[in-house]
């Protein structure tokens, strides 16, 4: 380093005093570009990390749409097990029995409410308890398994004394001739529901003043 000495004082030339700032300015903008490249690589990083943040919260939303639509298969196929229980393997009957139990607890205080097994047991204990649309089905089952089987031995050759009591079988109605209540009263006979179901329907939504969103 080049000094001078001036009344007791030393002094750097002024010609190294340029070359001392020059490096120093240098040595800044050196520390000033590699500071800057890498702020550019962090940025560059973040904006990875913002597109993998992205990535996973519409993953995370397709995992709960998936466990939602699980979970809600779960419980309709635990639905369709319990009642297909009790003889309805029927697609619009087993949707009417599913919409007649919701509609029924909807009614209900929180604690009165039972379960979908529950209620079906009452009705198959009680077929008379069952809205009109599906006793028939219970009603059916109910009496095959109660009414005994007797065998009465006939002579091939001596015809039958008894007449058949008239019944409803074979009979179409228009629901527009007959008024609802005695349709619904009609129903219970297989024969008449399996010719009439759709009279018996609009017969039972007419009487209850709602419109059913199934169709049978």
């Amino acid at each position: 380093m080049k000094t001078i000495t001036h009344e007791g004082i030393e002094y750097i030339q002024k010609d190294h005093v340029d070359e001392i700032v020059r490096q120093r300015i240098s040595k800044y903008s050196e520390k000033l570009t590699a500071t800057e490249a890498k702020l550019s690589e962090y940025e560059s990083q973040l904006d990875e990390a913002r597109v993998k943040m992205k990535l996973v919260d519409t993953l995370t939303s397709q995992v709960e749409t998936l466990q939602s639509d699980l979970s809600t298969a779960k419980s309709q196929y635990e639905r369709h097990t319990i009642i297909s229980q009790y003889g309805i393997t029927d697609g619009d009957v087993r949707e009417a029995v599913e919409w007649t139990y919701n509609k029924k607890m909807s009614t209900l205080p929180k604690k009165d409410q039972v379960s979908l097994g529950d209620w079906l047991q009452t009705i198959k204990d009680d077929p008379s308890s069952a809205p009109s649309i599906l006793r028939p089905f219970f009603t059916d089952s109910t009496q095959s398994e109660s009414a005994p089987v007797q065998s009465t031995p006939q002579n091939p050759s001596t015809p039958s004394s008894h007449t058949p009591p008239p019944s409803n079988r074979g009979v179409s109605v228009q629901s527009s001739n007959i008024p609802p209540s005695d349709i619904l009263q009609r129903a219970n006979d297989p024969s008449f529901y399996a010719q009439n179901r759709e009279a018996i329907r609009e017969a039972y939504y007419k009487q209850s003043n709602n419109t059913s969103p199934y169709k049978f």
